[in-house]
């Protein structure tokens, strides 16, 4: 792309969304742990302390989801096995949220680049906004951040598979005073799926690269 992605990361609805994705992540790890089935591997040892992750009290595989890669290959559960997981929700027409998140990925990437040995893993960035965020636009997009991120997309009912059990909320906002005609209200909220493709962890805005860095090098190298 060539121009970068507007930050405005401290406006109202930032401040709003940031809030009401917290309080639907916790809504939606209570449930998760509540509903958790008995496959469920609960954490090994004492409790690993982090500086900005929250562990899930069990780590449960994800429902089955199938969205495409800005690449046009398939993401679903398959591809989340082998490698750990980052996922981030929102849509390259985002003024705020979404290129602060990005750009913070990007600056954790090259921390976590500098430590030996590092476990394989992937970023993703999710778009709720599938009416517009095509393929190419994805790619464009996330590779302005890292040639190695990917975009994700796909219809809603699709889409809805995979942050429904997240707890991840987003929904379109007509807007007068815009030339884009909408906004998509979305959860800030970052999750760590693990090689065995469950959900391991979450991280709450505000995100701190360095930290976030630290707490996968810490998570990966604990887990079995």
């Amino acid at each position: 792309m060539n121009n970068k992605p507007t930050n405005t990361n401290d406006s109202p609805r930032s401040v709003s969304l940031a809030l009401l994705g917290l309080a639907a992540v916790a809504a939606g790890v209570i449930a998760w742990y509540l509903t958790s089935s008995r496959d469920s591997m609960p954490p090994v040892g004492q409790p690993l302390q982090t500086e900005q992750a929250l562990l899930m009290p069990e780590f449960r595989p994800l429902k089955p989801f199938s969205l495409t890669t800005h690449k046009g290959a398939d993401f679903d559960n398959q591809s989340l096995l082998g490698q750990w997981t980052f996922i981030s929700f929102g849509y390259t027409h985002c003024p705020d949220i979404c290129p602060t998140t990005m750009s913070m990925f990007a600056e954790m990437h090259n921390e976590i680049q500098l430590q030996e040995p590092v476990e394989p893993y992937q970023v993703a960035f999710v778009s709720v906004d599938p009416e517009r965020d095509s393929p190419q636009r994805l790619a464009e997009y996330v590779s302005y951040f890292d040639p190695s991120f990917l975009g994700i997309t796909g219809p809603e009912e699709a889409l809805q598979a995979l942050t429904k059990p997240l707890g991840v909320l987003h929904r379109r906002v007509e807007t007068e005073d815009s030339a884009m005609g909408y906004v998509m209200d979305h959860s800030a909220s970052i999750f760590l799926l693990d090689p065995k493709g469950r959900f391991h962890a979450y991280f709450s805005p505000p995100h701190d690269a360095e930290k976030m860095a630290r707490d996968f090098m810490a998570i990966s190298n604990r887990s079995p």
